[in-house]
């Protein structure tokens, strides 16, 4: 009896993943088997650019004034601290806020935006957003606030205080 159990088992499995499988294969809108699924793979524009700006190039941009930059994490987190040369707008706020962080930006300008962590998709949503209102310079720092900080690259004096007063507690 046990051994016809886990044979009935073994064949519906089998069964199971064999039509999986081919119905993924017909469809017009398959799942690709075997991909790439980082954030920067994720974030491709439709003409296949990425929308991934490195650190680096991200802190030129900065240290220049060439990229407005939007930190779409929540006003709270962006009172506690934020990249120095940054604008909030949330993807929440946007509809209320937007004219106040956008103001002066024309259409052409790059637009860097950014969140913190690795999963986080707020600064994904906001720069397609951004594409779709017409904007056709928007990149995205992937964990751009973790790996900014990290780096020792400049951020608001709120966030330093902040910062330091959390290694004083941990130390």
């Amino acid at each position: 009896m046990w051994k016809r159990t886990v044979w009935q088992t073994t064949v519906m499995l089998f069964a199971a993943s064999a039509v999986a499988l081919l119905t993924n294969s017909i469809r017009s809108d398959r799942v690709s088997l075997v991909a790439d699924w980082s954030s920067e793979a994720r974030l491709q524009m439709e003409s296949g650019e990425s929308m991934v700006i490195p650190l680096e190039e991200a802190y030129k941009r900065c240290s220049s004034g060439e990229a407005v930059f939007l930190d779409a994490r929540s006003p709270d987190y962006y009172q506690l601290g934020h990249i120095l040369c940054a604008r909030s707008l949330t993807w929440e706020t946007r509809e209320t806020q937007f004219e106040t962080a956008m103001e002066g930006v024309t259409q052409d300008c790059l637009i860097v935006a950014y969140c913190d962590g690795e999963n986080c998709s707020l600064s994904e949503s906001l720069a397609r957003q951004l594409l779709e209102m017409g904007y056709r310079n928007v990149r995205v720092l992937v964990n751009g606030w973790t790996r900014w900080v990290n780096a020792g690259l400049p951020i608001s004096d709120d966030a330093r205080r902040f910062i330091s007063t959390q290694d004083q507690c941990t130390s």
